[in-house]
């Protein structure tokens, strides 16, 4: 059972998180996050101990529901291919997750913290890893249990295959065009298919 503090604090992360989400770190003011989540800043500093706390903390509240909903999706199946195919069929409604946040964590707050909050920037590079590591282990499996033959390194591949749909999401959320995102899910979804062969029915 959560303390009353523990609850305080999931509450002040939920309430910030679209915030520094949508508008970054430095144009988050300290008012924006006293309306939203009706608390002082005396409240507020008493469960973190600054901005910077509380913009990683709502940071990683986003990023870890969505690598969590990536891996649920993926466990779900159990033939590689299947799992690969569930990892962009998540891409392709991809917007079903970023709409009530105000939009992709690891490409706003990537871009936002890049240069001016170190330890930010570190937390995406993180998210992207643990994502590539999802891909190199869903590959790897497959291998190890000769279910598949893969031409390339696992890690090789999973290294394009995010290149590819982290590059869409940046080009539909910069243009408003949806169909960047819907075309490479396509494309990936075919290149799966012709460079991971089969080796026995599952």
């Amino acid at each position: 059972m959560p303390s009353k503090a523990q609850k305080t604090t999931l509450y002040i992360i939920e309430k910030v998180a679209p915030l520094f989400n949508k508008h970054g770190y430095a144009a988050t003011s300290l008012s924006a996050i006293t309306e939203a989540t009706g608390l002082t800043k005396g409240a507020l500093y008493g469960n973190f101990k600054n901005k910077e706390a509380l913009a990683l903390a709502a940071y990683l509240y986003n990023s870890n529901r969505l690598v969590s909903l990536i891996d649920l999706k993926t466990n779900a199946k159990t033939h590689p291919l299947e799992k690969l195919t569930a990892f962009t069929e998540f891409y392709k409604n991809y917007t079903l997750f970023t709409g009530p946040i105000g939009g992709c964590p690891i490409l706003n707050v990537g871009v936002d913290a890049l240069e001016n909050n170190q330890a930010l920037s570190l937390a995406v590079q993180s998210t992207i890893k643990s994502l590539e590591k999802m891909v190199t282990k869903i590959l790897n499996d497959g291998i190890n249990e000769q279910i598949i033959h893969v031409g390339v390194l696992p890690s090789q591949f999973s290294k394009q295959f995010m290149t590819m749909l982290l590059g869409a999401v940046s080009m539909s959320s910069i243009t408003g065009d949806h169909k960047y995102l819907l075309n490479t899910v396509a494309y990936l979804d075919q290149l799966i298919l012709r460079e991971i062969k089969q080796v026995k029915n599952f």
